[in-house]
């Protein structure tokens, strides 16, 4: 209500003299409402630009500057981030005591973790031994942290508890942290650096192929173990030589592990020749039963795509008598791929009970059991696990001719459950209003980590309530909230998807559901690799794509920005979609790993499979996963949307991938 509102309908009322007076308490109190709110909105808007000039302050070293604007922000939810930046300049000369009043003055905030960090280190740096642990008492997690923890004990007379931190921190197969150094130094003069423990790091180094760490172990041990350590090196260097090396050599448990990495280093440069050699590598260093099948498995696992008629015997006689579900189910994929469901029925028979009870296995044994005509079993077995939240499940229900159960659940809002969580959600509120979207993640995924999963239930209805669509993503996978399909799945940047959906002749359902997959939503995504934004573009495919459509690229950093993002990726999906004439399963599997696989992939399948069946085949265990979830994901977002359930167009159904 604005104030010429209020005025109006005062004037408005009766004038007797008891209205009047009723009148002028209820226009005050409006007046004062309106006001206080117009005070307290501006009041914000004026704290979170001195928030910002701040944190300009204190980057560019005014201080004094940054202590002003400090001081009139106490009132301001994120007023702990300015304490904790003066702190952290203050750390270098704070007491124990005073680090830990600041810690648990901000015991709610993410920052903690750091400060504890930070304060840590630099005890390790100073050596000051007693307060590091009367500040840590148990070992840390970070591996330089643990370095000083364990010289700490040392120092402190703790020998045996040193001792095995040592060995545990010396026992990689890369290079350790230098603070680890005088602990390892430490080893040596308590006599326990013996060419037994030097030798099984170096044989950790072999197997993670560092020769670097090799050479250097190998100067280390005595003159015996010298020998054992150069030996070692010879064989790295030409694996070929194994089969001589272990009949040639004296019988060692050293020995044996060597000839085993020596042979699996073989298989990836030579699977034949590694084949050739197993038996008398084995043999010459009498290698226990389980070793040796540890190691033909590894060879095995490298043999799926050999066409040597000998060398399938060979694989297939070593996973006849494994248990390892990996390579039992690559097997597997490898006969459906021939289309030999029968030969696939008999690697599923292979399983371990507990793996083929799962509901993918289910599946593909019902599938298998059609096929040998057994339709009334098959049947049973597809009715029985179909009303799952699972690809597979609704594959089923496909098999079956029946429309696929999409369980729902939506919990009812309880503002006052999280009245506990007050300032927390300030703050979170605060950080995205000033941009900070990482430190809100971090914020809300610290608050996630102290709920309790009817809280977190609270915190995605909440979180779905502001909009904040990635952190209700994030709310409802930390609670394992399956059910809560309208949290998990937003309908986030509506116009925008909307927009380009209609432009590039999309389902907008189909947008959803892979920026869904691809990033929750999270615009300031980044992968491993390097994709970025909602729908996480390769910044080449990006530039690429932006040429076609004739859009000026700006480089990597503007694919944060959802507007560009969602611009060009659904350029780049339209473009595969044209492509593949508009199939979505071979679309998806390029968007996740590239056209060029897509082709090796339907050369290998050769037109003999269904889409269940291709999808099940694609090598690459993220690929795979990515377009069963983009599949499904687009069913929730159907029913979101009240559209039509369709798993599978008819032209992707009837089509021989």
């Amino acid at each position: 209500m604005m104030i010429k509102d209020v005025y109006k309908l005062r004037f408005l009322m009766d004038k007797n003299a008891f209205s009047q007076l009723i009148v002028s308490v209820f226009f005050t109190l409006v007046l004062c409402l309106v006001m206080s709110t117009n005070l307290s909105a501006a009041s914000l808007l004026e704290q979170r630009s001195d928030y910002r000039a701040a944190i300009t302050a204190d980057d560019k070293k005014r201080y004094r500057d940054f202590k002003r604007l400090k001081y009139g922000l106490k009132d301001y939810p994120l007023y702990p981030y300015l304490a904790y930046r003066e702190f952290m300049r203050e750390l270098p000369s704070a007491t124990l005591t005073r680090v830990k009043r600041f810690e648990e003055r901000y015991a709610d905030m993410p920052f903690t973790t750091t400060l504890r960090s930070r304060y840590l280190g630099l005890l390790g740096i100073r050596k000051d031994w007693s307060t590091f642990l009367a500040y840590q008492p148990e070992p840390p997690n970070s591996e330089q942290l643990q370095c000083y923890y364990y010289r700490a004990k040392a120092q402190r007379g703790a020998r045996d508890e040193a001792i095995e931190g040592a060995k545990s921190l010396f026992l990689k197969g890369k290079s350790v942290k230098k603070a680890c150094d005088p602990l390892f130094l430490y080893l040596k003069r308590s006599g326990e650096m013996t060419d037994a423990l030097i030798l099984e790091r170096l044989l950790l180094a072999f197997d993670s192929r560092n020769l670097r760490l090799m050479k250097y172990l190998a100067k280390q041990p005595s003159q015996s173990g010298k020998a054992s350590a150069a030996a070692a090196i010879r064989l790295y260097g030409r694996p070929d030589n194994v089969e001589h090396f272990s009949r040639a050599s004296k019988v060692t448990a050293f020995n044996g592990e060597l000839v085993m990495s020596a042979v699996k280093k073989l298989a990836r440069a030579n699977v034949k020749e590694a084949v050739r050699q197993f038996n008398g590598a084995m043999k010459g260093q009498k290698i226990a039963d389980d070793k040796r099948q540890e190691t033909a498995e590894f060879i095995a696992g490298r043999l799926m795509s050999t066409t040597d008629a000998a060398l399938m015997v060979w694989r297939d006689n070593i996973i006849q008598n494994s248990s390892n579900v990996a390579l039992i189910d690559r097997r597997f994929r490898l006969a459906l791929t021939r289309s030999s469901m029968n030969a696939a029925g008999r690697w599923i028979d292979q399983l371990p009970e507990e793996e083929a009870n799962k509901l993918k296995w289910r599946y593909w044994q019902a599938r298998v059991a059609r096929d040998r005509g057994h339709h009334f079993s098959a049947n049973q077995r597809f009715e029985d696990m179909t009303g799952e939240r699972n690809f597979y499940s609704i594959a089923a229900a496909v098999q079956l001719g029946q429309s696929p159960y999409l369980p729902f659940a939506n919990p009812i809002a309880e503002p006052q459950s999280l009245e506990v969580f007050k300032k927390p959600l300030e703050r979170v509120r605060e950080l995205l209003a000033l941009d900070k979207v990482v430190a809100a993640k971090r914020e809300w995924e610290f608050l996630l980590r102290r709920s309790s999963r009817e809280q977190i239930e609270q915190l995605a209805v909440y979180a779905s309530d502001k909009k904040w669509h990635h952190l209700a993503v994030q709310a409802t996978i930390r609670g394992k909230l399956w059910n809560l399909i309208q949290h998990r799945f937003p309908i986030a940047h509506r116009g925008w998807f909307d927009m380009f959906s209609k432009k590039r002749q999309l389902p907008l359902t189909t947008l959803l559901a892979l920026c869904r997959q691809e990033s929750a939503f999270y615009s300031q995504a980044v992968s491993p690799v390097g994709a970025r934004g909602l729908m996480q573009l390769m910044p080449a495919t990006a530039r690429a794509t932006s040429k076609k459509l004739g859009i000026r690229y700006r480089g990597k950093s503007s694919l944060t920005d959802p507007v560009t993002n969602i611009r060009i990726g659904s350029g780049y999906l339209r473009e595969l979609l044209d492509k593949y004439d508009d199939n979505r399963v071979l679309a998806l599997a390029a968007y996740n790993a590239g056209p060029s696989r897509v082709k090796r992939w339907l050369n290998d399948s050769n037109g003999n499979l269904d889409a269940v069946a291709f999808i099940e085949t694609i090598p690459f265990k993220e690929t795979r996963g990515y377009v069963q979830n983009v599949l499904v994901f687009e069913m929730y977002y159907r029913e979101l949307l009240g559209k039509p359930q369709l798993f599978l167009q008819p032209h992707e159904r009837n089509m021989r991938y």
